[in-house]
């Protein structure tokens, strides 16, 4: 996941209805902590010891179509951010389970800064899992670290929940588990009708993001629409969306 720092700025939304209200609260924290949040869901569900995934998909808020492709962009204090992912059509085998790669680059006042290949796969219960990434860190146009780089089944590394089954307010996960070097969690807030990069949506999902390595304060905000996915956070929103071919 990226480890853009949160801007101020805040994606410009009109709440019209909220759907599923949940009062949300985070230890009184800033240094690095353990966890943020008290896990609801366990993320033995995404275990490849014990449980069946598939390349299907039918989770909405996080489709892993093939050719699924976003571009958000905005602005992250006075840097121009530009994001593009799309699901590649190849796969990646981690810790034994075939997995899709979800290519995510990220442009900083139009260079690149950093390049992931993502590896995700849903489960029989349509729960979308984490199994790990890929980063480079690019500075003056060449790679400088890997930071970030993570895979389940390596260095003690497990898949976790980037997208529940059914996700319903108040709901907490690990979305990675790579103890030092990966430990990010997400908590559903809820659901609302928003308006996003001048389009209106209905159902759309915000899951608070928080890296327990950097502290419990400031949560990220990251919205989902169904069939499309991730559609903006605190710096970038939605401004292209190529849906891929089933």
């Amino acid at each position: 996941m990226s480890t853009r720092s949160a801007a101020l700025l805040t994606i410009p939304i009109l709440t019209v209805s909220l759907l599923s209200p949940v009062l949300l609260s985070l230890p009184a924290c800033s240094a690095a902590a353990e966890q943020c949040y008290e896990p609801t869901l366990d993320a033995a569900q995404c275990d490849p010891a014990s449980v069946e995934f598939s390349l299907a998909s039918t989770n909405p808020y996080y489709p892993l179509i093939v050719g699924s492709a976003v571009v958000l962009e905005g602005m992250d204090g006075d840097e121009f951010i530009r994001v593009e992912r799309v699901v590649l059509p190849d796969t990646e085998v981690v810790a034994g389970v075939e997995t899709h790669v979800l290519e995510h680059k990220e442009f900083v006042d139009g260079e690149l800064h950093e390049l992931a290949r993502n590896f995700y796969v849903e489960a029989a219960d349509g729960t979308v899992c984490y199994f790990g990434e890929d980063v480079d860190f690019y500075e003056g146009g060449a790679v400088a670290n890997h930071d970030g780089t993570w895979r389940a089944g390596q260095d003690g590394a497990k898949p976790g929940i980037i997208m529940p089954a059914t996700p319903a307010a108040g709901q907490a996960y690990f979305q990675e588990s790579a103890p030092g070097e990966a430990i990010d969690q997400g908590q559903v807030e809820g659901y609302a009708a928003m308006n996003i990069g001048g389009q209106d949506y209905d159902a759309v999902l915000t899951v608070l993001d928080i890296n327990p390595l950097d502290g419990c304060d400031e949560p990220e905000p990251k919205r989902y629409v169904p069939g499309i996915g991730e559609v903006g956070d605190v710096a970038v929103v939605l401004m292209e969306f190529t849906p891929g071919t089933p």
